[in-house]
């Protein structure tokens, strides 16, 4: 049993380190398994593959992305960082004080971190080149802020953790709310002890006069109200994370059209793009699906409660600090949409047998693999910055890797506060 477990999971990472993609990664292994088990019926190889497509609130998966990109495309970002560094930019390393701020705001329309990466950074990556910054470090806080787009609501993260765990997604959403904020506070704080103790004592201040802040801040409302269409949408019951979705590209296209940002052009290269995008996805959706269902049937759950059952019994936060390391591991090796797709039909089980909250349990699920995304060897924000900004990937790993240490403690806040993830989803949504 076990011995079968080892050699999927053998090819799995030979696979990975050769440079396949995941989606690859995955259905090899199972071909493999086939190969293996010849009584297993070629009938059930489609069935499995093509059952965690059929859910509904997969749908809402393909309408974030969508509704990000149109964001995006209707001249959303340029307002947005208009409005933070009319509000941080006084202040010492003003940029990349309203770097973050603004990541922060687009974080609850975009939902995804190559998403903030890929389109605000690089409106961000071009301011800070022209005040002086150098383009490393610029790179480095551009990934990093980059982290807070899969945990302040809405997250298509959280929406692939809700589609494959059974968790609410409203929930999910608004159990990330809180750590999202206390992560974007803790790279502020980063930013304000290296601004004056270290060696950001010669950056730029970026200070805008204030007769133009009420009019950065005043082109910056209407986007600002996407955030409260969707979140308070879904908090007060009026409609679904999906339905909120598709409210929000209504309204992205809406906002599109006032500024006379977003043309016909633009509009089929932003939905041929987000057809690509959510093809990738559905591919890594199906294949995980039925290497889950290999190392389910081969014991892994078992195998994996067998080991934490007295852990649990002893410390239940210990029990989920050892989940925390074992995510952040796997989220520097592995894709984030694959990693949560692998992970959570496997834990998922022992979460519920072992009492554990499963909105905090999905909460460190999330917040420990965002780490990952800017952790060598495979932190997929360090290969799209480093192409936003011309720039090596090693000088770009360099530089991000210094916001790791504030990272860790938000994520051991979340830990051992488990309050912080599950009060706000019980004050909305009930117990």
């Amino acid at each position: 049993m076990y011995t079968t477990i080892g050699i999927m999971a053998a090819i799995f990472l030979l696979l990975l380190f050769a440079g396949l993609p995941v989606a690859f990664c995955l259905g090899i292994p199972g071909l493999v398994y086939y190969l293996m088990n010849p009584q297993l019926s070629l009938a059930f190889i489609p069935q499995s593959v093509t059952s965690p497509l059929f859910n509904f609130v997969m749908i809402a998966l393909p309408a974030f992305l969508l509704s990000g990109r149109m964001m995006n495309g209707a001249g959303i970002t340029n307002r947005l960082f208009d409005a933070a560094l009319a509000v941080v930019g006084r202040f010492r390393g003003g940029l990349a004080y309203a770097n973050i701020v603004a990541s922060m705001l687009f974080a609850s329309m975009s939902g995804t971190a190559v998403g903030d990466a890929g389109g605000l950074g690089q409106v961000e990556m071009e301011m800070m080149d022209r005040a002086g910054y150098r383009k490393d470090f610029s790179a480095g806080v551009t990934a990093a802020s980059s982290i807070l787009g899969p945990l302040i609501p809405p997250s298509v993260a959280m929406v692939i953790l809700g589609a494959t765990s059974g968790i609410s997604i409203g929930k999910l959403f608004m159990g990330g709310a809180i750590p999202g904020l206390i992560m974007a506070a803790s790279l502020l704080v980063y930013i304000f002890v290296r601004a004056h103790f270290g060696d950001g004592r010669t950056w730029p201040i970026s200070k805008v006069p204030l007769s133009k802040v009420p009019g950065a801040l005043a082109r910056a409302i209407l986007p600002m109200l996407s955030p409260v269409i969707i979140i308070g949408g879904i908090s007060f019951g009026v409609v679904t994370p999906t339905e909120a979705a598709v409210l929000a590209i209504d309204y992205a296209i809406v906002l599109g059209i006032f500024y006379k940002e977003l043309t016909l052009k633009g509009l089929i290269k932003i939905l041929a793009e987000t057809v690509a995008t959510v093809g990738t996805f559905m591919c890594i959706v199906a294949f995980a699906g039925f290497f889950t269902w290999i190392v389910t049937k081969e014991g892994l759950p078992q195998l994996i409660f067998s080991v934490l059952s007295p852990v649990v019994n002893y410390s239940a936060t210990l029990a989920m600090l050892i989940i925390c390391v074992a995510l952040f591991v796997v989220g520097c090796f592995i894709d984030t949409t694959a990693a949560i797709l692998l992970v959570t039909p496997i834990l998922m089980p022992i979460v519920n047998q072992m009492g554990l909250d499963p909105i905090h349990f999905g909460v460190v699920v999330v917040v420990a693999l965002m780490t990952g995304i800017i952790t060598p060897p495979f932190g997929i924000c360090l290969f799209v910055m480093a192409d936003v900004a011309k720039l090596p990937v090693s000088a770009v790993t360099k530089e991000s890797v210094r916001y790791l240490p504030a990272m860790f403690i938000t994520t051991l806040l979340v830990v051992l506060f488990p309050a912080l993830a599950t009060w706000l989803p019980r004050l909305l949504f009930g117990s």
